[in-house]
């Protein structure tokens, strides 16, 4: 009988920015992680919007527990071997995610049929789901944050180095077109300069 491969899911940008900008790091910074989940709600308000971030934040928790467990940071009595953590630790959640977690379950339960209708994450006909939606916001941040960072490194070590330059730089570091990087940079990249009224020079 043949074994079926476990499907890999792609390395999202913003990982692949993260293992450049903190190489060293293994854990994930859970506030930056929470305040991003907060960020990109946002930024894109909706109910749907609201349940994709409530589980990346809950996804992000667990990923800082089980770290902390790996790296021998949890107490004897916190520890357990199953779970990471015993299951009746208590760990913080901001209201926000278990408002929107507590209202897609209500749907889900009063109005039946799929779940990922019931908690808005399916797309409707003819719509992308909204994770895919979302996934693509979330790339061309990461996207455009690496373009800043490689572009105020080089200035900063006295080398000349243009948008541009940072646009073709980052079209082969993601593997993708350059009219993808510069999408995302016209999209988020004043954000990441930080000043809204800088023009943005080639």
């Amino acid at each position: 009988m043949k074994k079926t491969k476990k499907r890999r899911r792609p390395i999202r940008p913003a990982a692949r920015v993260l293992k450049v900008l903190a190489p060293e790091s293994k854990a994930i910074d859970i506030q930056k992680h929470l305040h991003g989940c907060l960020a990109g709600y946002q930024a894109t308000p909706s109910y749907g919007s609201a349940v994709f971030f409530a589980l990346e934040a809950i996804w992000g928790i667990a990923a800082d527990v089980r770290q902390r467990a790996a790296d021998g940071l949890l107490t004897p009595g916190q520890r357990e071997s199953e779970w990471g953590m015993n299951p009746r630790s208590e760990v913080a959640v901001p209201w926000i995610w278990i408002a929107a977690l507590g209202e897609a379950w209500d749907r889900y339960k009063s109005e039946g049929g799929p779940v990922g209708q019931a908690f808005g994450l399916e797309g409707g006909k003819g719509k992308n789901p909204i994770s895919k939606n979302l996934d693509q916001l979330l790339g061309e941040r990461a996207i455009a944050r690496w373009v800043w960072h490689q572009v105020t490194s080089k200035r900063a070590q006295g080398e000349q180095c243009t948008i541009e330059a940072g646009i073709q730089e980052a079209a082969e570091f993601f593997n993708c077109s350059d009219t993808t990087i510069r999408r995302a940079w016209k999209r988020f990249g004043q954000e990441e300069k930080g000043r809204p009224t800088d023009r943005v020079t080639t």
